[in-house]
Formats: structure tokens, sequence, C-alpha cells
């Protein structure tokens, strides 16, 4: 597997609503050297992402906009092929939900960033 020093940084756009979360995910994301993007919901995720678009979303299924935030994105011209990332402890080991890739535990983010689709060679 690539380092990451290896690779070219991707923006991550982070969608949660619970602060102390919220930047949990924020510093997991700029530990891996990455650029980090924070929305609360998913009018605030849209809007950021038009004027910055990022090369993956990060968000948690327990987000109270979550099913708003998908439907969305899938209706969106330009970020309906984004890879999403959704958090959901009750899920099983790299669970699949429809188009995105669901992880079970925080920690597994690294795992995640080391292998983002826009991070490239340099």
């Amino acid at each position: 597997m690539m380092k990451t020093s290896d690779r070219r940084p991707a923006t991550v756009l982070i969608v949660e609503d619970v602060g102390w979360i919220r930047s949990g995910m924020m510093r997991s994301v700029e530990r891996y050297g990455h650029r980090a993007l924070a929305a609360e919901d998913d009018a605030e995720a849209l809007a950021l992402a038009g004027r910055e678009p990022p090369e993956l979303i990060l968000t948690e299924e327990r987000l109270p906009t979550f099913g708003l935030l998908m439907a969305r994105l899938r209706e969106h011209p330009t970020l309906h092929a984004l890879p999403v990332v959704v958090i959901n402890p009750d899920a099983e080991d790299d669970e699949l939900y429809g188009d995105c890739i669901v992880l079970t535990d925080y920690d597994q983010i690294g795992k995640v960033l080391t292998s983002t689709p826009g991070a490239t060679n340099s």
C-alpha cells in the first residue's frame, strides 16, 4: 500500500452534526495529510461542496439528515459520483450500502484515507 506522504492530499468533506465527533473526524483526516472540510447537515454540505469540491465525503449514518444528504447527493449533477464513506458501528466490517463504503469504527478512517480515490501520485 502506498504511503500517504507519496500521494497528493485529498479534500475530504465531513458531514457530522455533533461538534466533538466532527472535530475528531477532522483530526483523523488531517493526521493522514488530507484537507478536511466540515459541515453540520446536508444543506451546509452541498453548499460547501459546490464551492470547494471534495474527492470524498465522510459521514455517519446517525446524522439526522443522512437520508436527505444521500438523496441530494445522488441527484446532484456533479457530486453524484463522489465516494461516500459512512460510519455505522452496527454494520458488518466493510459492508457496502449501495454505492457507499461502510466502516464500523472511527479507527478505520485511516484505512480508507490510505486508499482514497482522489489522492494520486505526485
